[in-house]
């Protein structure tokens, strides 16, 4: 961890989304950044980064980063949180978002926006294998880097995580595109039912470490962020995986069934 945490950066920056400050979210961003977001597209450059909230922030009104977790792995920041926000129809809704930020001289310089689907639900299974992940105080970033090491071992070897023998015997996935499932016959099922690409292998481009939690990403082409996988750890071993996925760089419209036309309010006066 750095001497001086950038986790307040994020912070500050989650905090200038939820208020609409478009010039902080311009000048937290290294004026050469590069963003890629499950919305797309890739933006190269701070001024880009703060034209995409205004977008953003018109299609999420009322946004608010809650439920935030962190994970500080050198100059990086992983930040899993759930958006609360209101749709076009004004609605309120609820995503599943986790980012990936690297920082240069106190700025964001990278930095990636994985999603699920809205309103992914947990059956009575999910939640408390997510209650009893959430509950767990112990581990350590030693002993989750060496299980994280495992497994992207194995991941090379298998093609396929669930095969590791790290992870524990009633431990679910959620999927927020392919499904949720619980046990090892259920995690495989829902690796298999996702399409495999025609080209190219699916290769871990950066893993990170925290006390009891930790961020395996992958992707295709290094240059285009495919999948990141939040796991949780319970006594050493996984207990929840949650993926996380770029929509639009996989084939799926993050715009699908949510109209992008906002109904305006309006006063309606009397005739």
């Amino acid at each position: 961890m750095p001497e001086v945490s950038n986790i307040e950066s994020v912070t500050a920056l989650l905090t200038a989304i939820n208020f609409d400050r478009f010039a902080e979210i311009q000048a937290r961003h290294h004026p050469g950044v590069t963003f890629n977001s499950f919305r797309g597209p890739t933006l190269h450059g701070n001024v880009d980064v703060a034209d995409w909230h205004r977008e953003f922030l018109r299609d999420y009104a009322d946004c608010c980063y809650s439920d935030v977790e962190f994970i500080e792995s050198g100059d990086t920041v992983c930040a899993r949180a759930t958006i609360e926000a209101k749709g076009y129809d004004w609605r309120r809704f609820e995503q599943r978002v986790l980012e990936v930020f690297r920082f240069e001289e106190g700025a964001v310089i990278e930095r990636r926006l994985y999603g699920m689907l809205r309103d992914v639900q947990f059956d009575k299974a999910i939640t408390a294998a997510m209650t009893n992940a959430l509950g767990f105080k112990g581990g350590s970033v030693a002993e989750t880097a060496r299980a994280v090491e495992a497994i992207v071992a194995g991941m090379k070897a298998n093609g396929a995580a669930s095969e590791s023998a790290l992870f524990t015997e009633n431990a679910v996935v959620i999927d927020g595109v392919y499904g949720i499932a619980a046990g090892k016959d259920g995690m495989e099922a829902i690796a298999a039912a996702r399409p495999r690409p025609a080209f190219g292998l699916e290769r871990v481009t950066a893993s990170f470490a925290g006390g009891h939690n930790a961020v395996i990403e992958t992707a295709i082409d290094p240059a285009r962020p495919r999948k990141a996988e939040w796991l949780r750890f319970v006594d050493g071993k996984v207990a929840v995986d949650e993926v996380y996925w770029m929509l639009r760089e996989i084939g799926v419209n993050p715009y699908e069934n949510y109209a992008r036309d906002r109904h305006l309010r309006q006063v309606i006066l009397p005739t």
